[in-house]
């Protein structure tokens, strides 16, 4: 399908919208400091994202901010270091100030004239509104990373939408989880595979707004 025949996105929230890597980063620098030396970003991100994905099975119990404590606790202890829950609890409390990507807000802000705009991705309920307000979506449309409307027939039909009317605006660690209709979004060009495995492959926001402009006038 071109991109004017699809009726909503739906958006990864972090990596995609949210800069979370440079959030993280940011908020891993006590810690850090603590370490000693010198600490490659990309390992360190890396170290993150797999303590994350370990957890996951357990975010039901934890919630988003648990999560993301016991992540910090966890990097601590691999790096043979000791932090406080206190400390662990400002990590995680800092998903509440991690910034936009520049193009994102002006992306939104055009897209939505053309799509519904769903967003995934998991904040804690009291993050949700802010987040949302600057994303310029309702908190209805923020979808939990725990679920799937793509899979979820009652979901569709309520909202009036067919899995063929969606398309996925995802990164690159998730593509593999998406198997039609994928608008892969990959911020670093060094990163992305060859031959893409998406329909669309671009490298920002503001580039799959380029695109639908270009698509309007064909």
């Amino acid at each position: 399908m071109g991109l004017t025949e699809y009726r909503a996105l739906l958006i990864d929230c972090d990596e995609v919208l949210v800069d979370r890597d440079s959030g993280v980063w940011a908020a891993l620098q006590p810690l850090l400091d603590s370490r000693g030396g010198h600490s490659d970003k990309e390992q360190v991100l890396a170290e993150y994202a797999e303590v994350v994905r370990g957890l996951y099975p357990r975010f039901a119990e934890l919630g988003f901010s648990g999560s993301q404590c016991f992540a910090h606790r966890q990097l601590a202890e691999r790096w043979g270091l000791k932090a406080s829950w206190e400390e662990g609890m400002s990590f995680a409390r800092s998903a509440a100030n991690w910034s936009l990507f520049e193009d994102a807000p002006g992306a939104m802000l055009y897209l939505r004239k053309f799509y519904r705009l769903l967003v995934r991705g998991d904040r804690d309920t009291e993050d949700r509104g802010l987040l949302c307000e600057r994303l310029g979506i309702t908190p209805d449309d923020f979808i939990s990373l725990a679920s799937d409307p793509l899979l979820d027939p009652e979901w569709l039909k309520n909202n009036e939408l067919e899995v063929r009317h969606v398309l996925q605006v995802t990164r690159p660690a998730a593509v593999g989880s998406a198997t039609r209709d994928v608008c892969l979004i990959c911020r670093d060009p060094a990163k992305r595979s060859s031959p893409c495995a998406a329909d669309y492959c671009i490298n920002s926001m503001a580039d799959l707004v380029a695109q639908h402009q270009l698509s309007l006038r064909r």
